[in-house]
């Protein structure tokens, strides 16, 4: 049999991921310098949440929105890196067939191009609804797609496609994506929607379930690689799940926020865009497992 490239985890028959190029020797012990942020973000979060006053009683000092500010970060730390996650997984799914890898590659797409386009949609004339429905409602895409593919990496069995068909299916795997990110973009821009943030109200029900719904599957997502993480020994995914979870805890962070740019506002975005580093990280052990350095 021909070696497979070692840019992604290989998967096995188990449906669980085999020896990748960043697993770890059995005496691992995961690192606290990735750990310790999950909990830091958290406890920020609850410590603003009980000191901040009401949103009446919110001064203009403790509001910071700098709207290209906003854009750029995400850009440089959502989006970019969520593409490498989708370009990275989708050559692993052409080797293997895994459809984990074509979920995971999915997610990211949907994730990085929602980031993009919803940031800096944000600061329209018209308000900042168009921008919150369409990063919300591509973080709820990617979040199902990472517990589908979690829930594949536990089961005994898994699909694994033939490699005459892994191109077609990729394709329309991420044509769908693209497209439906494209058609959110037009009916949000249109009024089409219902809205998900109202001046002057806040946010509305909608969001609330939408949100709400892709920080659990996010960390949802996070729990199933975690366990994953443990049983194969892998740092690429012990960073891959600490990126979900940092990504859940920023999505939750807006249920306690008193105003956009408040303190809870930002301490969110500074979780997302920690889970940001992490699958950059993730992605980066796959590149090295390829060039090791030193003998």
């Amino acid at each position: 049999m021909g070696r497979t490239n070692r840019n992604t985890p290989e998967t096995g028959q188990t449906g669980h991921f085999s020896q990748p190029a960043g697993t770890l020797p059995s005496g691992w012990r995961p690192t606290l310098v990735g750990a310790v942020p999950l909990p830091v973000f958290i406890g920020l979060i609850t410590i603003f949440n009980i000191i901040l006053p009401s949103p009446a009683l919110l001064g203009a000092g403790l509001r910071f929105e700098p709207p290209l500010l906003n854009s750029i970060l995400y850009t440089v730390f959502i989006s970019l890196t969520s593409f490498l996650v989708a370009y990275i997984s989708l050559k692993g799914y052409l080797q293997t067939g895994s459809a984990i890898l074509l979920l995971l590659g999915s997610a990211g797409l949907a994730w990085g191009s929602a980031s993009l386009v919803g940031s800096w949609l944000g600061s329209l004339p018209a308000g900042p609804n168009v921008g919150i429905t369409i990063v919300n409602t591509g973080a709820l895409l990617a979040s199902a797609f990472h517990v589908a593919s979690g829930t594949l990496t536990s089961n005994s069995t898994f699909p694994e496609n033939r490699p005459r068909v892994r191109k077609s299916l990729s394709s329309i795997a991420y044509i769908g994506v693209l497209s439906f990110m494209a058609i959110l973009t037009l009916t949000s821009l249109e009024g089409l929607v219902p809205p998900f943030f109202v001046p002057g109200v806040g946010q509305t029900p909608l969001r609330m379930a939408v949100l709400g719904s892709a920080s659990a599957l996010f960390a949802v997502s996070s729990l199933l690689f975690a366990r994953l993480c443990f049983t194969s020994k892998s740092r690429i995914l012990y960073w891959y799940f600490l990126g979900l979870g940092m990504t859940s805890v920023g999505l939750a962070a807006v249920f306690f926020g008193r105003a956009p740019g408040d303190p809870i506002s930002w301490t969110g975005r500074a979780a997302q865009f920690l889970g940001g580093v992490y699958f950059l990280k993730a992605v980066l052990t796959t590149f090295r497992g390829v060039h090791p350095t030193g003998t």
